[in-house]
Formats: structure tokens, C-alpha cells, sequence
């Protein structure tokens, strides 16, 4: 399986710890299909290897010269609503895949190896399907 990559999702590695940095701070972390995408496709590839362990952790967000803790604000509603409406050029089967996908990705999650633990770090912001992760 090849990974899939988004700059919204920036995997890494340290040793046998595997990173998932959440990296779409202007919308406070909000997860968007592409991110569920690479991030399932990363975890696919990552329980068949020796990472021993995932973290996950959010990019924080920074206006006005001030940072703020934020893990993740959910699913990207926005984008997914106006899919439904079919405007902003948004494919309107996006509602369903991104729904579909997201949690089809919660279930992975919870479902992984025991001796594979994922760690979130919950700084800051966290809802919907941030609470997922």
C-alpha cells in the first residue's frame, strides 16, 4: 500500500514512535477527507512495521502574535455542508465519504493491536471527531 500525503497531515517517526501531527491550524485542526485519507493509510502501514506506538498531536494555532492550544475542532462541517448543498464546487458525495471514511477510521483506531497503543494529546480545542482520535 502506498501512503497517502496531505501537508494537513505530517507523519513522522523517532525511534519506533509514530508522530501524526495535525497540521490545519486555521481551521483549528479540523479534519478534512484528505487527512483521514493519509491518516488511514499511514496507520495501515504503520501496524504492519515495528512502530510500537502512535502520538498524535495538533498543531497549534497563531493569531495576532499570540499561539493557542489546539488538538482538533472535529470534522470539517463547513466543507461537508456545502457538499450537501452541492455549492462551492464541492463534490456532493464528499458528505458520504467523509462520514464513511471518518469513521471507518475511528473504528481502526480503536480497534488496533494491543501492543500498538495510540496517545493523543488533548491540548487545547477538542471536539467531535477529534474525540475520535
Amino acid at each position: 500500500m502506498q501512503p497517502v500525503f496531505t501537508t494537513h497531515l505530517l507523519p513522522s517517526r523517532a525511534s519506533n514512535l509514530g508522530i501524526l501531527q495535525l497540521n490545519n491550524p486555521s481551521s483549528l485542526n479540523a479534519l478534512n477527507l484528505e487527512m483521514i485519507r493519509a491518516m488511514t493509510s499511514t496507520l495501515k502501514i504503520w501496524q504492519s512495521s515495528d512502530i510500537r506506538a502512535t502520538l498524535v498531536e495538533g498543531t497549534p494555532y497563531e493569531k495576532n502574535g499570540k499561539t493557542k492550544p489546539v488538538f482538533c475542532a472535529g470534522g470539517d462541517v463547513k466543507k461537508v455542508y456545502l457538499a450537501g448543498l452541492n455549492k462551492a464546487g464541492e463534490d456532493p458525495k464528499l458528505t458520504a465519504d467523509f462520514f464513511r471514511e471518518e469513521y471507518k477510521l475511528n473504528h481502526m483506531i480503536a480497534t488496533q493491536p494491543p501492543h500498538q497503543p495510540q496517545i493523543s494529546i488533548w491540548d487545547g480545542v477538542v471536539m467531535g471527531g477529534g474525540a475520535g482520535l
